[in-house]
């Protein structure tokens, strides 16, 4: 991200791989985003700026559908064959036992062990540490005003919005199925490995995530050691789902393929889509047929389906039309206004100020939301609220953040920050 402030004078060309990552995106201050900057530089220095990803940002494709950008297409994959994809509903697996492995995935990793194979496993973790899903039907409760998840804050027995400010009491009920098995469960990569070392006792198993990859180097030495065989299965998060060539990897399978529908963010089915569309392009790179497993709940979303059948259009048009219908981008901007301090009761005081300024100062065509808890209300002792405004042009906002970031600039009781199209809400 930082590369982009490289004091170049005869920039030439700029080339940013895997454009939709969040990752270009500064959280503290600046708030920075990488992609902006680079388009400013490639004008100053009249050079062209190519961002290259498998599952584009949706602002980005709409830039390209737009003219704004020149879209470039590869239609085909190198060895132009795409791996066999199979969605499993575990609803219907855990009634026959299998609570982790799904029948399926059970019998292929076999399979691939037998033939001396590799496999990989996808963990995919996001979304269940809050989202409380009835665990017969896969049901969880959403905002009625903003169809997004609505988050449980244990201390407060409630279910929130962090987008509208919407709340009711914790469901001990499914409203679709009537059971009461309402649970907030999970599984770490480190109980994952314990429990298929069990049942698959012969195969050597490696583990990638934030805890095998602290030292350094160690990164790069997992990957070389599972790319000349040393082991047969690789467990992993997030990090092990894009970017790795395996020849001899011919199954992918991915539990909690649904977890990452269930953040409270309206870019959840986008990140989805992109997770399970480029883990789905770590099988059958070699010469070997690829298969592809992805397990969850919640299988019936478009973004699942989608990526499955690695259809990027028909999800985009979905997509799409959902943002247009709740006014998020690329339709409208967003700015996140976060303030913080150690007295919730003055911090609260503050925040109703400022949502009181801002409706007596934006225009008729500038929605404010909040003001309202963070997804994490508190952090070492400081309480966190926000406030979200939808916006068309920043010119229209611009000056009224300006205001607020002087005037509380000396008030050492809050602190405030703004974020222009901010990347996690």
């Amino acid at each position: 991200r930082s590369a982009i402030f490289a004091p170049f004078t005869n920039l030439g060309i700029i080339i940013i791989d895997e454009e939709h990552s969040e990752n270009y995106k500064q959280e503290n201050t600046p708030k920075y985003n990488a992609i902006d900057i680079a388009i400013w530089r490639a004008k100053r220095y009249n050079c062209p700026l190519i961002l290259g990803s498998a599952t584009p940002s949706i602002e980005s494709y709409t830039r390209s559908k737009a003219g704004i950008y020149n879209l470039l297409e590869l239609k085909n994959r190198v060895n132009n064959t795409l791996p066999k994809t199979t969605i499993v509903d575990m609803k219907n697996e855990i009634k026959k036992g299998y609570t982790i492995l799904s029948e399926l995935l059970f019998r292929e990793m076999s399979k691939r062990l037998e033939k001396n194979e590799q496999v990989i496993i996808l963990l995919n973790r996001r979304g269940y540490s809050t989202i409380l899903t009835c665990h017969n039907c896969g049901y969880t409760e959403k905002c009625p005003n903003c169809d997004i998840p609505l988050t449980y804050h244990k201390s407060s027995n409630t279910m929130r919005c962090h987008y509208c400010g919407y709340g009711c009491k914790r469901i001990s009920v499914c409203p679709k199925c009537k059971g009461q098995d309402i649970n907030e469960f999970g599984m770490g990569t480190q109980k994952l490995e314990e429990y298929i070392q069990r049942n698959f006792s012969n195969a050597r198993i490696i583990r990638m995530d934030v805890d095998t990859t602290t030292k350094k180097g160690s990164h790069g030495e997992i990957i070389n050691c599972f790319k000349n065989h040393d082991y047969d299965i690789l467990i992993g998060t997030q990090m092990i789902s894009k970017g790795l060539d395996f020849p001899l990897v011919t199954l992918v399978g991915v539990l909690n393929g649904d977890a990452s529908l269930n953040i409270p963010d309206f870019r959840s089915g986008e990140r989805t889509f992109q997770l399970l569309n480029q883990i789905a392009g770590r099988s059958g790179r070699g010469s070997l047929p690829g298969e592809v497993i992805i397990q969850g709940f919640n299988i019936d979303h478009y973004s699942i389906k989608t990526a499955c059948s690695n259809d990027y259009d028909s999800f985009y048009n979905e997509e799409m039309c959902l943002r247009r219908k709740l006014k998020y981008p690329p339709y409208y901007n967003i700015c996140l206004i976060k303030i913080s301090g150690h007295d919730d009761s003055y911090l609260n005081n503050e925040a109703h100020k400022i949502r009181k300024y801002l409706d007596l100062n934006l225009g008729k065509n500038i929605e404010v939301f909040g003001p309202n808890f963070s997804s994490i209300p508190k952090i070492n002792n400081i309480f966190y609220m926000q406030l979200i405004i939808k916006y068309k042009k920043v010119q229209d906002i611009i000056d009224k953040l300006n205001y607020l970031l002087k005037n509380y600039q000396n008030n050492n009781k809050v602190n405030l920050e703004v974020d222009l199209n901010p990347i996690k809400i």
